[in-house]
């Protein structure tokens, strides 16, 4: 009881504003009263991508062409002045297709459904925001995206990948940075484990603090970020030993921005609610957390250098030996990223180089990728360009691009080991 009354006294004691709208640029804006204002703006992102995994030993498909989505998404956010400085704000963000039916298979011929896309499922939640800061309630973005780089459109810079235009399946910060490989008993990759899935935690609590000359932070809570509220355990089945209220999850990030310095470092920690887990496979529940820290200096004739560095751990995913019953050690590994850019009137040049080393010091469970790409500024807020990603595991490695597809990517048919590579020609516009 006294820790649930010192949260909300916390949460009472910073009761000062929302994460800012999405991005610092002109949207359509109406009124809603003589006090209210409503905004519409948002992301199509699309592009024609070949790809092609250069491991044969995969079952089904090793080539694909397609039409692929990059992460559009649609957002209405509205803003109400409380007083001078003060504001009750709404942020709703809805992802959509650009390339698909929403009713579409996501496997052809199946009855399988990408359930990632939809009426906001993106950031969405309400806010007050104040001279002192803001305080957020909702399902927001919380450390995976950490580091990417969208100051082109007003924002704050930060240190890792900027491309104004992207393939969403080669982004390193999805691919290496986001990624953990857990190991069978015979310490061979056996899938990805991603940051938060990749997705919007849910139920978070989240102050932003104003710019001090540059230095920003934020702080979140939530006690489920899985959002699987009605996960309750009988106390005595077997295996479970933590109750739902025991799961929460903490995070915390710092950006500091001036000049041509950009740095950014962040944390969080995030115990599963409800102690789910198999038994018979795993020691107990897959707690997961991670540090993240990078840093870039951009140079007066526009050449950006940064590196990002990453250390994300998965309880109970990896077997103390090839003897053992169920899983005991955690999945760990450090990853580094090199983004390097150069622009120039319109245009825009990228090469970025990542590695990840072995997953729980096990030999051969780690991987490289190679980002190259360039893009042409078509408006101050429209791209196109094309970018090219590899990725190359080690003989036990099992990095895979994120939302590649039914065929290509980290689904079922992926083995340990494989390569793959990925040529786009991709369009991003800003509204």
């Amino acid at each position: 009881m006294k820790s649930r009354i010192a949260i909300l006294v916390l949460v009472a004691a910073f009761v000062v504003v929302p994460a800012p709208a999405a991005w610092a640029q002109p949207t359509l804006g109406f009124q809603v009263g003589s006090l209210t204002q409503v905004n519409i703006m948002g992301l199509l992102a699309v592009g024609l991508k070949g790809s092609q995994v250069t491991n044969t030993n995969r079952p089904g498909l090793n080539t694909e062409t397609r039409l692929d989505d990059n992460t559009s998404r649609l957002i209405i956010s509205s803003s109400s002045k409380i007083a001078d400085g003060w504001a009750v704000n709404f942020v709703l963000e809805s992802r959509f297709f650009a390339d698909s039916r929403p009713g579409d298979p996501f496997v052809p011929g199946t009855t399988i459904y990408n359930t990632n896309y939809g009426w906001a499922d993106g950031d969405t939640y309400g806010a007050i925001s104040s001279p002192f800061g803001s305080m957020s309630f909702g399902h927001t973005t919380l450390y995976y995206t950490d580091t990417i780089n969208v100051d082109y459109l007003g924002l704050a810079a930060s240190p890792g990948e900027g491309y104004r235009i992207w393939d969403v399946n080669g982004l390193g910060s999805f691919n290496m940075l986001d990624q953990v490989t857990s190991l069978t008993k015979t310490g061979v990759g056996a899938g990805s484990l991603f940051t938060f899935g990749n997705g919007r935690a849910r139920n978070v609590v989240r102050y932003n603090s104003p710019n001090f000359s540059g230095l920003t932070f934020s702080l979140a809570w939530t006690p489920n970020a899985a959002s699987n509220e009605l996960q309750y355990i009988a106390p005595d089945t077997p295996g479970y030993t933590r109750s739902y209220t025991n799961g929460a999850t903490l995070y915390g990030t710092a950006r500091y921005n001036k000049g041509p310095v950009s740095a950014q470092l962040s944390y969080y920690q995030s115990r599963v609610a409800g102690g789910a887990y198999n038994p018979a496979a795993q020691a107990g529940p897959t707690d997961n957390s991670g540090v993240r820290a990078g840093a870039s200096y951009k140079l007066p004739f526009n050449l950006k250098i940064g590196v990002v560095w990453d250390r994300t751990q998965y309880d109970n995913s990896v077997y103390a030996s090839a003897a053992s019953a169920v899983a005991t050690e955690a999945a760990k590994r450090d990853v580094f990223l090199i983004p390097v850019s150069y622009s120039w009137k319109d245009h825009a040049f990228y090469v970025t180089y990542s590695i990840a080393g072995n997953t729980s010091s096990v030999a051969n469970t780690g991987a490289t990728q190679l980002n190259i790409g360039y893009d042409y500024a078509l408006t101050k807020r429209a791209f196109a360009g094309l970018y090219y990603t590899s990725i190359k595991n080690d003989s036990y490695g099992h990095y895979t691009p994120f939302l590649a597809g039914s065929s290509i990517g980290p689904t079922a048919n992926s083995v340990a080991g494989e390569n793959w590579w990925q040529f786009g020609a991709n369009l991003n516009y800003w509204f």
